[in-house]
């Protein structure tokens, strides 16, 4: 680009970061929560730690379809009904490895003044590994129960629903089913998941708001939640920025509200953090889940927190119809609905300035067949991981891949750490097949053909880009923003390098581009405990349906055009 063409495009760049940084204090609002004189917490702690510690200990194994978790819903039906509460099953099928499961939820109701509802939702089953699983999520169970007892003993306004849900370790599938066929007299208003009491004392508490492949739980439940828990004296994280960019782009629940939102219900967790974050990381899924690690004042923090939720919910005189598209900026400020779909969107175009520019000063090297040569060998670049892909779907018709109804086995099952490897091996030798395939095709088809020009090549390349980001935004503009934005900038700015040390710079660039898609990878791991078993549960996440095909084409696809991009920094026409 000459001297002209760098000062528009910098100009272009300043636009876009003065968008994003005045943004907030132009196109945001504050969200003003109604503040009620909530009465003193009657939430009992002492009795939620016996409620808690009776029902992991005559029901230590509670996974999904056991006879333990069978009988523990009958423990359940039972105390509501002590209460007054009126009490229903629902049933629903589960695919859980090789095995077809039917879950059962139990689900109390009490009528109320108003014609909406609210719900409090917890899951009570157990993963495979842990015993008791006091903390996942017998206390979400002991806290449900007690705040079940005062509801009923002080009335709510309006109708209640106590919902112990089945499934919460393989994706929430109880809440799912809950969600999907609820029809009940009256619609659900607002609903407030329990999961997770932390072991030992509590360093904060958590707020989950993400939905379950979509929603996101709407900035006034959000700010209510927000205020009624900071009552309790501990810090309230809740996701914000760059984290929650983050959630929206990937949209993996981790609890019960994230089916709700997805199925268009307001809802948002509940959860805690322990100041022991060794311990609970230790203990969580793992036989050292018992009642010992729960404390009582633990519990009390908790049910409190989330009595005075359910009470401010109570207490507002209508329910508000607001979009859940407001991105929290900090505190109580939020995005207006619609900023970020527009700054999503402006926040490309550098990339089509930097194509346009390219295009008009290297249209002379384009040629039909040099275009042609870059878009086949884009093609065969994206085949292996296309390969891989359809390698699951075929191992998966043949009955050879353990199977989910949604999210695949949970943190420290088995299933994650015992990989069989004649199954992965499979998978990643057709892949690496037909990389070798392709490889001797492209070798052979254009040796006789001269070396790529940089400039035709980067154009086609940048023009493929555009199209994917184009794609990537009609997708979710938080995707295309969180792993496409940097790669966009950065790419399309790597020039040609003169000398191997310019060359090797570059391509040094192109491969920090990715720093987002490693993070969330990272992260995610960091999670699940996966370490390198990530690449098993890719298979088994791709199988199940919890990473979409979508997604994973335009993944593949971005991570195509770096290759590409990589390429021709070393393998090209010098003259």
């Amino acid at each position: 680009m000459d001297s002209k063409q760098t000062k528009i495009l910098l100009i272009v760049f300043a636009l876009v970061l003065s968008a994003w940084l005045i943004s907030p204090l132009i196109f945001s609002r504050s969200e003003i929560s109604q503040t009620f004189v909530i009465p003193t917490p009657a939430f009992d702690a002492s009795r939620a730690y016996a409620t808690t510690e009776e029902f992991v200990k005559l029901y230590p194994k509670r996974d999904l379809g056991s006879l333990e978790s069978r009988q523990s819903t009958g423990f359940l039906h039972d105390r509501l009904q002590e209460l007054g509460y009126s009490i229903t099953y629902a049933h629903f099928d589960a695919r859980i490895a090789r095995r077809k499961l039917v879950g059962r939820n139990v689900i109390g109701f009490r009528q109320g003044q108003t014609p909406d509802t609210l719900a409090l939702i917890a899951h009570f089953d157990t993963a495979p590994t842990t015993t008791q699983g006091a903390t996942a999520n017998g206390s979400g169970v002991g806290v449900l129960l007690e705040l079940a007892r005062v509801f009923a003993a002080v009335p709510m306004r309006r109708s209640l629903l106590i919902v112990f849900s089945d499934g919460g370790e393989y994706g929430s599938l109880g809440a799912k089913d809950f969600a999907e066929s609820y029809h009940g007299p009256n619609p659900i208003a607002a609903a407030l998941s329990l999961d997770h009491v932390a072991p030992g004392d509590l360093a904060a508490l958590r707020l989950g708001a993400t939905g379950q492949m979509k929603g996101f739980a709407p900035p006034w439940l959000r700010q209510t939640a927000y205020q009624a828990a900071e009552a309790q004296g501990l810090p309230v994280y809740a996701p914000s920025i760059i984290r929650e960019h983050y959630e929206r782009a990937i949209l993996v629940s981790g609890a019960d509200q994230g089916p709700l939102l997805s199925a268009g219900i307001p809802a948002i967790n509940l959860g805690s953090l322990s100041t022991d974050r060794a311990r609970q990381r230790s203990t969580y899924h793992s036989p050292q889940d018992t009642i010992e690690n729960l404390k009582v004042s633990s519990l009390g923090k908790f049910g409190f927190a989330a009595e005075r939720i359910m009470r401010t919910l109570d207490a507002l005189q209508s329910v508000p119809k607001e979009s859940p598209d407001s991105l929290r900026l900090w505190d109580a400020r939020y995005w207006m609905p619609e900023t970020g779909t527009i700054l999503h969107i402006f926040a490309f175009l550098p990339l089509a300035v930097v194509f346009w520019f390219n295009a008009k000063n290297h249209h002379g090297t384009l040629s039909a067949i040099g275009i042609r040569r870059e878009l086949l060998v884009s093609f065969g670049t994206a085949l292996p991981f296309w390969a891989f892909l359809v390698s699951i779907s075929l191992v998966r018709a043949l009955r050879l891949l353990p199977t989910y109804s949604l999210y695949p086995a949970t943190a420290k099952d088995p299933v994650l750490l015992n990989i069989p490897w004649s199954i992965l091996g499979s998978i990643l030798g057709t892949a690496f097949f037909v990389a070798v395939v392709c490889s001797l095709i492209g070798l052979f088809s254009v040796r006789s053909l001269p070396k790529p020009d940089f400039h035709a090549s980067r154009v086609v390349l940048m023009g493929l880009l555009l199209g994917i980001a184009a794609l990537a935004l009609a997708y979710n503009t938080y995707w295309a923003v969180v792993f496409l934005l940097l790669p966009a900038w950065v790419w399309g700015l790597a020039s040609c390098g003169k000398t191997w040390s310019k060359r090797i710079r570059n391509g040094i660039w192109i491969i920090a581009a990715g720093i987002p898609f490693y993070a969330a990878t990272w992260i995610y791991c960091a999670r699940l405990g996966l370490g390198w078993n990530f690449l098993w549960y890719l298979v088994l996440a791709l199988g199940s349906g919890l990473f979409t095909s979508s997604g994973y084409y335009l993944g593949i696809a971005g991570i195509t055009l770096g290759l590409r991009f990589l390429v021709i920094q070393f393998r090209r026409n010098e003259s």
